[in-house]
């Protein structure tokens, strides 16, 4: 029988969803094992690594269109079979440019999944639940990367690199017939049938000629969110290092820093999210956290100068402050571009995202040649000011739609 709880169907869809972290984002913690599988230096390691993300940036739209004409189980299911596939194809290669053949195709077909369970959120959940229900499903990003840091080099030791990607492979097979498993999403008077208290056609079924993209709000929540990615992925490439270099701290007990981060950050996803579905505002916390983060970035970039025992709080607050945006901005998103829209609306949401993912170490590390590794912090202090300027912030905090629901 079809799983119709939507409870349950964004459980599935998270298990997807780490699935596809893995195996987007799981390579960088076996880099040893891939240059000893290969006979490639640390650099050509380091590109091979990026890979991944560059296949995303290429199909993502593309799977965009595909999301919202197939729906998000038909999806999800052929991205996560497509995925476990190219993840098999390392057991054959051998050389550099067939692993790097691989590793993008890996990418190529990966990335609809994080875009296909935001719009399932849309289509099962009614505008009182959905920032929670957001939250709850960009909390598997930080599971995802955590899982494959804790996971991935024992089994990278053991058994190699291609034997560690094979773990992403089999969740990513696990899930299909679990995602195949959930109901067709609920259309709109079904929703509203089943949840009478909400607001009838909250879940924004627009027309498909009724592009979001002709009015501003959409575009300044991307906005937003590529600014507020600096930051984010500023502290997540650069913390160990500046633990190591400038606090003279071990690289375990650096990681572990990171590592410990990911809880909290996970768990303001949910705390913000219910929030938002409490007060209705989606955008206004995300002001507020541009706020507090861009003067802790500053903080950051001061203090330990003057008082060293500084240096490990703030970090830990600002690697927990800059990941708190994801989910009210993506389900800002969603909401304004509507059913109709949403596949393709959160497919550009991801590969803006992915576009501020790959320039920030870029620009980082001419900052860094320039004026030194904390400066990197003061930089990302501005993008944090920048995003205040944009955010978009309603009658009720957020954007909102000017269409008939």
């Amino acid at each position: 029988m079809p799983v119709r709880n939507r409870w349950t169907v964004l459980s599935i869809s998270m298990v997807a969803q780490v699935a596809s972290v893995s195996a987007m984002f799981g390579v960088p913690v076996v880099l040893p094992q891939l240059r000893e599988a290969f006979g490639v230096t640390t650099a050509q390691a380091g590109v091979l690594a990026g890979l991944p993300s560059f296949g995303l940036l290429l199909t993502l739209l593309l799977w965009g269109v595909v999301i919202d004409r197939a729906g998000e189980r038909a999806t999800m299911a052929l991205s996560l079979f497509l995925t476990a596939g190219a993840l098999g194809l390392l057991w054959s290669v051998s050389q550099l440019w067939s692993a790097a053949v691989v590793l993008l195709l890996v990418g190529a077909v990966g990335g609809p999944v994080n875009a296909a369970s935001g719009r399932l959120v849309l289509t099962w959940f009614v505008r009182r639940e959905r920032g929670l229900a957001m939250g709850i499903r960009q909390s598997a990003l930080p599971l995802g990367v955590g899982l494959s840091a804790l996971v991935m080099p024992w089994a990278a030791q053991a058994w190699g690199f291609v034997g560690a990607m094979t773990l992403p492979a089999v969740l990513a097979l696990v899930a299909v017939p679990l995602v195949l498993a959930t109901a067709p999403a609920p259309g709109p008077a079904e929703r509203v049938r089943e949840q009478p208290s909400d607001t009838p056609g909250a879940a924004a079924d627009a027309a498909p000629g009724d592009s979001p993209y002709r009015r501003w709000p959409i575009w300044r929540v991307h906005g937003v969110s590529m600014l507020l990615g600096v930051p984010q992925i500023t502290l997540m490439v650069y913390t160990v290092i500046y633990l190591v270099q400038e606090q003279g701290w071990s690289p375990p007990a650096a990681g572990a820093v990171v590592a410990a981060a990911q809880v909290p950050g996970a768990a303001g996803r949910l705390f913000l999210g219910a929030w938002s579905d409490r007060t209705g505002n989606r955008m206004r916390p995300v002001r507020w956290l541009a706020v507090v983060s861009g003067a802790a970035l500053v903080l950051l970039t001061l203090l330990p100068h003057a008082w060293g025992w500084t240096a490990v709080p703030l970090v830990l607050s600002c690697l927990v402050l800059t990941m708190w945006h994801n989910g009210l901005t993506f389900v800002s998103v969603a909401e304004i571009a509507g059913t109709a829209w949403a596949g393709r609306a959160l497919a550009v949401q991801n590969w803006l995202q992915a576009i501020s993912t790959t320039l920030t170490p870029v620009l980082m590390a001419a900052v860094i040649t320039l004026a030194g590794l904390p400066s990197v912090f003061a930089v990302a202090a501005v993008f944090s000011a920048v995003a205040v300027a944009v955010v978009p912030v309603g009658p009720r905090g957020g954007p909102r739609r000017t269409t008939t629901q």
